[in-house]
């Protein structure tokens, strides 16, 4: 996949694409479908099929005042998007001039050169342009004057009849509902952080852990105790994870600071200060709690090193026998 970091980059010429459009942020099964819809159609024109997204997310330019989650850091994002076999990413940074930029202006830059998108895929509540005046079916009534056909999917749904949304998960991740998440994104949410000292009391405990810090945007899962894989750079290795304020010794003052601290399972690799961590989530194990000592949290721990060992599979590994 073809990577331009702006407009600017693109190969000059009159190049016809299928375009899909999006915020992205999460590429989630909402999100697969458009950008599959792109690819189908462009694969029946026989044209390429490029993906938009902008950087950084809209919503911390027009609102800085609000505190926003992102579930896909860029590079992340662009990963998965390059999983969907879509031939170009073109990422748009996202400014406050180019917020201002006419709903009309907007289609006339994607359907001239050098970008000459042919068709156009966006969900159906798309908005672009200034104050967000676009929307799918004006994009679709201007288009016709400019050669586009813009389509909209199906929006994508759960059982419950309920659309899948970046918003939905992220609410989600906050209340810990891991297992609802992955069914929203179609894989596990993950995590990236480093690897950093902490107070040392796990190793006092014997039972180390791998403390790790992220960005501040983070899509965090509230507190608890969560099982999953940690990958690092030797590997990846089962994880007992516990996000949260180490109430036991710490108490449950929330200005104290929400802590990551991930026990690795059968690790035996390097030390891992000042590493890179990617922590997948596969289920909760339970609320954080606060023990009367030492010796009832230790317990617990063993219990939930232990669950995480039945309950999770590494890849390429078979499941452990129940």
């Amino acid at each position: 996949m073809k990577i331009y970091a702006s407009l600017g980059e693109l190969p000059v010429g009159d190049r016809r694409r299928a375009v899909a459009i999006g915020t992205f942020d999460g590429v989630h099964l909402g999100h697969r479908a458009i950008i599959a819809t792109a690819r189908e159609l462009g694969e029946a024109r026989g044209i390429p099929t490029m993906v938009i997204t902008f950087q950084p997310h809209p919503i911390s330019v027009l609102r800085p005042d609000i505190k926003t989650t992102v579930l896909t850091p860029l590079e992340t994002k662009i990963g998965l998007i390059a999983d969907s076999e879509a031939d170009e990413l073109l990422i748009l940074p996202f400014t406050q001039a180019f917020s201002r930029i006419r709903a009309d202006r907007f289609v006339d830059m994607i359907s001239s050169p050098p970008l000459g998108a042919e068709v156009v895929v966006v969900g159906e509540n798309f908005r672009f342009g200034s104050g967000g005046s676009g929307t799918a079916d004006g994009m679709r009534a201007y288009g016709r004057s400019r050669g586009i056909d813009v389509v909209t999917p199906a929006i994508i749904t759960t059982a419950d009849g309920k659309p899948i949304s970046s918003t939905r998960i992220r609410r989600y991740i906050s209340e810990g509902r891991i297992e609802d998440v992955a069914a929203l994104l179609g894989r596990p949410h993950v995590i990236d952080g480093i690897v950093v000292p902490g107070d040392q009391r796990g190793r006092t405990l014997g039972l180390p852990t791998a403390n790790v810090a992220v960005p501040a945007e983070t899509a965090v899962p509230g507190r608890g105790v969560y099982a999953g894989i940690a990958f690092t750079p030797s590997g990846a290795t089962r994880a007992a994870i516990n996000i949260g304020l180490a109430p036991t010794f710490r108490g449950d003052n929330p200005q104290n600071g929400l802590r990551i601290e991930a026990f690795l399972l059968d690790y035996n690799g390097d030390d891992l200060y000042g590493q890179s961590l990617r922590l997948e989530f596969i289920t909760k194990l339970r609320d954080e709690q606060r023990f009367d000592g030492p010796d009832a949290l230790v317990a617990q721990i063993h219990d939930d090193i232990a669950r995480t060992r039945e309950l999770v599979t590494l890849p390429g590994t078979k499941p452990t026998a129940a």
